[in-house]
């Protein structure tokens, strides 16, 4: 998604004329007394008291300003904020979603905060860098073309994050018969030469079982011959292999899937794991985002958008030490980073795109390229991309519709299913979560805000930890080094990557704003101020929350994980690149709806096939994402960056 987001402009008619913070709306009113609204449960209760009572205390008596703190119930929270918009009793300050931030701005409830802030960064009383970047781009908006961007204006500023990352049960693991480290790939080496120990505090010489094993640097290892490739079946490990499971390397998507398996309790016969399935993920973004893929894509640059996940035109990524230049909008492109629609897709300046509803493109008209079993040809991508991946300076990666495709085939019994991932369906009285502190599912991806609740559910029952998600990864054949030391296990051994996707994944984020019917605008600022710095999130952090900034995740390390055994720094490694989920990109979710529910309703149940749903569901997500775009407003040619 790029960093720019055109979306409709008809929500502006929702809007009335735009209230900005030295402009039309009330007038700030005398007294000292602001009203801050939050939500959660009674740990956050607890931990935004703290601080609110540490503001009254200190800096708020400095400030003049007194806050008063009302924690509403999370279930009514979004009604009673609506209702408030054009109260007189309504909160100063209040919490705001990034699923939400847009359409409440856009409906003008919230206050253009720009000015405020860059004069008290100019003032030295705000410092926005030591705030996670990711967070901080997704509260500014422009309400006129309903656009976010790095320039746009800031509505809300974040007092925490949420990121994803993959908890996952040690003891259950164990049981299986996997050994589980935590070892950093640089440090591998001197691990294994027992030189130093790992995160946990153990040595090589801890586990007997590696004595003759020199363990490769892989998120999940097996000392055998069998490596996982597309439609190969599954085979169980021999008695006696030795398996690894390192927690601070990224799994691939075969790896992953060979764990799921040997954890999903259906799939084995000669010894069983604890657990019903291996793996659950609800979210595609790991897979789809990791190769450059996206949900929609901007085919203009104006916000002509199309629904993307049957998109079969491959991606291309940016290789070590090499920069690229996108021909139609001018970025420059770092090691690392995934090609823009634009930059990649064969077409000038002046031309029209429009999606033929099977997953390609229309250029003037005429169709871009040609599917073939999915996988796009040359004639869709730009020469140039294409002149660059010969010299090396690009890769190619998946299309977004082999990424999602794989994702969507965890679930399932048909085909090429796994059935590794219990079904959405399964969690009609439980929540996934309680699938996993339950001890049914081995792994699943969630949000940091649920580490506390992990804790509190699963108590001393088992043990778990975390690890990063996984990531696209394929890698080199192995070395004939390899095949002279390991013979046909070289494969289990191979470190050699031949391609690797970007780390990716999704975040959660909630603002502070101020309600625009506020009459005590100037004092809600500096409580706002006060929050989002150093003092106010190390109270926060000290409650287990993730904090907004990098510089205070020691508190959060001591309340959770004191004894560092959970290596919870995966969360904090992903709060620094994680972006908003698809929820953020328009003002409203009401187009995710059009596809996501039949997508897991029926697709990740089992009852519609993958193709089945693409050719029924692109046309109709096509039909959606055009309502909020400018297909139909002249605004629908390709334009220069």
């Amino acid at each position: 998604m790029k960093k720019k987001i055109l979306s409709i402009v008809l929500v502006l008619m929702l809007a009335i004329v735009p209230m900005i913070v030295s402009g039309c709306g009330p007038k700030d009113e005398g007294g000292n007394t602001i009203r801050f609204w939050g939500y959660g449960d009674a740990t956050a209760k607890e931990a935004y008291t703290a601080m609110v009572n540490a503001y009254n205390a200190g800096q708020g008596k400095t400030d003049g300003v007194t806050v008063s703190f009302s924690s509403k119930p999370e279930s009514g929270y979004i009604s009673l904020i609506e209702q408030s918009a054009t109260s007189k009793t309504g909160p100063d300050v209040y919490f705001a979603w990034d699923r939400l931030f847009k359409k409440w701005t856009a409906a003008d409830m919230t206050v253009n905060l720009t000015d405020y802030v860059n004069a008290d960064i100019e003032a030295g009383n705000v410092d926005l860098t030591k705030i996670w970047d990711s967070t901080v781009s997704r509260f500014r908006y422009n309400k006129e073309l309903n656009m976010s961007g790095e320039d746009e204006a800031i509505y809300g500023l974040p007092i925490d994050t949420s990121p994803t990352a993959l908890f996952y049960n040690k003891t259950a693991l164990a049981d299986r018969g996997v050994t589980v480290i935590s070892v950093a790939t640089e440090d591998m080496e001197a691990w294994n030469k027992n030189e130093i120990a790992d995160n946990y505090g153990k040595k090589k010489s801890d586990f007997p079982e590696l004595s003759s094993i020199n363990v490769p640097a892989k998120g999940f290892f097996r000392d055998d011959a069998y490596t996982r490739f597309e439609g190969e079946t599954w085979r169980e490990p021999s008695a006696g292999t030795v398996m690894v499971f390192n927690d601070q390397i990224a799994m691939n998507w075969d790896e992953i899937e060979d764990i799921g398996f040997l954890m999903t309790n259906s799939k084995n016969s000669s010894k069983k794991p604890t657990t019903d399935y291996g793996y659950y993920t609800e979210w595609w973004f790991n897979y789809g985002w990791a190769v450059g893929g996206d949900c929609v894509v901007d085919m203009s640059g104006n916000g002509s958008w199309a629904y993307s996940h049957g998109d079969w035109s491959e991606n291309y990524i940016v290789n070590e030490g090499k920069t690229y230049t996108g021909v139609i909008t001018g970025k420059v492109y770092q090691a690392g980073e995934t090609i823009e629609f634009l930059d990649k897709i064969n077409c000038k300046v002046g031309d029209e795109i429009t999606p033929d509803n099977k997953g390609g493109y229309l250029v003037n008209g005429v169709a871009l390229g040609s599917a073939n079993g999915g996988i796009s040809n040359s004639s869709a991508t730009r020469q140039e991309v294409l002149d660059k991946v010969a010299d090396g300076t690009l890769t190619t990666l998946p299309s977004i519709r082999e990424a999602f495709t794989r994702f969507c085939r965890l679930a399932g019994q048909s085909g090429s299913d796994l059935n590794i991932c219990p079904y959405p369906s399964s969690f009609s009285t439980t929540s996934s979560i309680q699938y996993f502190t339950s001890g049914k599912v081995a792994m699943i991806v969630e949000r940091g805000y649920q580490i506390a609740v992990v804790d509190e559910y699963v108590g001393d029952r088992f043990d778990w930890a975390v690890a990063p998600l996984p990531v696209y990864k394929v890698y080199n054949e192995p070395s004939s080094e390899l095949v002279s030391t390991y013979g046909d296990k070289a494969d289990a051994y191979n470190t050699s990557v031949l391609k690797e996707g970007k780390i990716a994944g999704h975040s959660e984020s909630t603002a502070l704003v101020i309600r625009e019917r506020s009459t005590k605008k100037d004092a809600s600022w500096k409580f706002i101020r006060w929050m989002i710095g150093e003092e106010a999130q190390a109270i926060k952090a000290s409650y287990g929350f993730i904090p907004n900034q990098v510089d205070q995740v020691d508190g959060f390390y001591e309340a959770l994980d004191p004894n560092g055994v959970r290596n919870l720094e995966a969360f904090v490694e992903a709060a620094a690149y994680e972006t908003p989920g698809d929820w953020w990109y328009m003002v409203d979710r009401d187009w995710i709806d059009v596809w996501a529910s039949p997508l897991n309703s029926s697709v990740r149940n089992g009852n519609l096939t993958l193709e089945e749903y693409f050719n029924t569901y692109i046309s109709s997500g096509n039909s959606t994402v055009r309502s909020y775009g400018n297909w139909d407003n002249n605004l629908n040619l390709v334009t220069a960056g």
